[in-house]
């Protein structure tokens, strides 16, 4: 396994959910659509959640990193691809039935599983790009 991919990778993901759930993004819509209130819910901090966060983040490049080595993806656009497979395939299919199941709003689906998708798909071109 590429360790340098994997941080890289799991660095992308962090980035892309802190601009992506950022207030000029989709933060507002997210927290209106999920029952959040900006700076409510963490009575020991926002820090033990970040951290549990990057954790996520890193068992999911090592998970990507293996799917890549499965497939023998060796650039940025086939791992990009596999990526988009595991986004939209398990992740997305996944998050839909709970979405369902669960009665939410189909726009906050939308929020989830487009990020989820997105950084699966970024985090997909750098393996594929600098080796599983």
């Amino acid at each position: 396994m590429n360790w340098l991919a994997i941080i890289i990778a799991a660095l992308a993901n962090m980035v892309i959910g802190f601009l992506w759930y950022g207030t000029w993004a989709f933060g507002k819509s997210w927290m209106k659509l999920s029952g959040h209130v900006m700076g409510e819910g963490f009575p020991a901090g926002p820090g033990p959640l970040y951290a549990l966060t990057a954790v996520a983040a890193v068992v999911q490049a090592i998970t990507m990193a293996w799917f890549i080595g499965q497939t023998g993806a060796n650039s940025g656009a086939a791992g990009a691809i596999v990526g988009l497979y595991v986004g939209m395939g398990i992740v997305a299919a996944a998050m839909f039935a709970e979405v369902l199941f669960a009665g939410r709003h189909p726009r906050l689906f939308a929020i989830t599983a487009g990020y989820s998708v997105l950084a699966l798909i970024v985090q997909g071109m750098i393996i594929g790009f600098l080796g599983a």
